[in-house]
């Protein structure tokens, strides 16, 4: 009971500890200048519409406020989830709706494609390869990415598409695979799911090797992890994706040619 360990009814080290621990943190407060919350209204109300921003505009409305501390400002407001602020690629995002409008296209236009239904507007200069490779393996090039992207023009021309990877890639979204011929990034959460079932028939087939197996799964009944094999596990796919999206990151590589899913990949350490 959180409320009884905060009156000291419990005589309990650890609880003691803990108590000490939390209190801490509850008590830490920063000062920050009123207009910094200016700024946020500012900065929300001229992007209303587009909803990104370049970092020269932030700079000329921070100084219509008299902000002098402009990234201090802009890295609070971030770490408040009031905003997004990506330094390096000098972008102020208000809303982040707009990463996931971005991303909700981009997985219609992968099942719509990976089905074999017509986009409204299908993507030019696309080789078979690169179709291939982004309907099977969620792996898309740069030109193919540009060519499939909507939305504003101003939204575009600001937030462009090498700046939305990079965003991808420390989000741990994507992760850009080595090839000398062109820029390819990998999106594994993309790729549909697979049943525990059809996993374990797929090794008995052979067609999956024996696996290093990465366990995020929880048994519906007792709400405890498990290894248990029951078909109706929880695997918590976002965690699941970042995960393999560090590991290829830090130079894993995975078998583009073996059967690969969102909660199903096989990976190789080098």
């Amino acid at each position: 009971n959180g409320l009884q360990a905060k009156e000291s009814f419990f005589d309990d080290e650890v609880v003691v500890e803990i108590r000490r621990a939390i209190t801490q943190q509850a008590v830490e407060t920063k000062s920050v200048p009123l207009s910094w919350f200016a700024l946020e209204l500012a900065l929300e109300e001229k992007a209303e519409g587009c909803e990104v921003l370049t970092l020269e505009t932030c700079e000329e409305i921070a100084s219509q406020l008299s902000v002098k501390d402009l990234q201090d400002a802009l890295e609070f407001l971030h770490n408040c989830s009031l905003l997004l602020y990506y330094k390096e690629q000098n972008v102020v995002i208000t809303d982040p709706q707009v990463i996931l409008n971005i991303l909700t296209h981009l997985t219609v236009a992968f099942y719509k494609l990976k089905n074999g239904k017509h986009l409204e507007r299908m993507p030019h200069g696309v080789s078979q390869v690169e179709f291939d490779s982004f309907t099977k393996n969620a792996i898309i090039t740069f030109h193919f990415f540009k060519e499939l992207r909507t939305g504003p023009e101003l939204e575009r021309k600001i937030l462009t598409e090498e700046k939305l990877l990079q965003i991808f890639q420390d989000l741990l979204l994507a992760v850009k695979i080595a090839d000398r011929a062109q820029d390819r990034f990998f999106l594994p959460a993309l790729l549909p799911t697979v049943s525990l079932e059809e996993i374990h028939n797929l090794r008995k087939q052979h067609i999956l090797p024996p696996p290093l197996v990465l366990l995020f799964m929880q048994c519906d009944e007792c709400s405890t992890p498990c290894g248990c094999e029951k078909t109706q596990c929880i695997s918590p796919c976002g965690l699941f994706c970042a995960s393999v999206v560090k590991l290829l990151s830090i130079g894993w590589t995975f078998d583009e040619h073996s059967p690969t899913f969102s909660n199903c990949i096989t990976l190789h350490c080098n």
